[in-house]
């Protein structure tokens, strides 16, 4: 996960924002937060925290648990977030993906990239009862998924994220990569096939695959990704979900924006 601290102090009401975001995102992250692990997740003090946190529930941003005496987020979030999705254009994605989901009967994510991390924005649940149970806003190692592999082999200059890795990669799953030249030789094969693989390289039992979203000069911004439970995943249904990702993919691409990255 990555940390919600704010940026470094800015004057002014700079820092006020800077801070009342970095609340934001931490309660984006977690069910409920109480003020000490609000302040603990923020790098702010404990009194700090407190007077933001009352601002920020008094305009209905985050709301008090009474039962609890933690924060968690408010109905004008939700409200924000709804926005968002219109005027970014993923809301027009949805059907896409649900089409997909439905002749797969498959979880279907959106994801993008933030930083060293893939991050799901959108997803579609399989009603099937054995499934991967996930939340939007979820976030992994790019290395360890498709959606990042994939978005990282199309992506426009990948070379800085690779040349930061390590040579022997962390452990995430099972079948994680060992080593960052493992890697640049799966981004290779990636971009020849058009999609990418997670063979229990991010959660044990579930396999993905996903195809980029790309912009008009051929650069993903984005990745739809299918995932299953790997008793439902072998090789060959790999090779036959492949195209039907990559066409998702490319009909995602026509309605949703190419500043949709959360990178700031």
């Amino acid at each position: 996960m990555t940390s919600a601290k704010p940026s470094p102090a800015h004057p002014g009401g700079t820092q006020a924002i800077q801070r009342a975001l970095g609340l934001l995102l931490a309660l984006s992250e977690h069910d409920e937060l109480t003020i000490t692990q609000l302040a603990g997740q923020t790098g702010l003090t404990a009194g700090t925290t407190s007077r933001m946190a009352k601002a920020l529930a008094a305009e209905g941003m985050i709301r008090r648990n009474p039962v609890t005496d933690a924060y968690h987020l408010g109905a004008r979030t939700a409200l924000l977030g709804q926005a968002a999705q219109r005027v970014l254009g993923l809301d027009k994605a949805l059907p896409a993906m649900r089409e997909l989901a439905r002749q797969t009967k498959e979880s279907v994510n959106l994801s993008i990239r933030e930083g060293p991390e893939s991050v799901v924005l959108l997803r579609v649940q399989s009603t099937l009862p054995l499934r991967f149970e996930q939340t939007i806003g979820a976030r992994f190692p790019l290395y360890s998924t498709a959606s990042g592999k994939v978005i990282l082999a199309f992506g426009e200059a990948p070379e800085g994220y690779l040349q930061a890795l390590p040579e022997r990669l962390d452990p995430v799953a099972p079948g994680t990569l060992a080593t960052r030249g493992q890697l640049i030789q799966q981004l290779e094969e990636i971009r020849g096939r058009g999609y990418a693989v997670d063979v229990e390289e991010n959660v044990e039992g579930v396999r993905c695959v996903g195809a980029p979203v790309l912009d008009e000069s051929g650069h993903a911004h984005a990745a739809i990704v299918l995932q299953a439970p790997a008793v439902r995943m072998r090789r060959d249904r790999v090779a036959a979900l492949g195209p039907l990702v990559i066409d998702t993919a490319a009909e995602v691409s026509h309605v949703v924006p190419d500043d949709t990255s959360l990178s700031h």
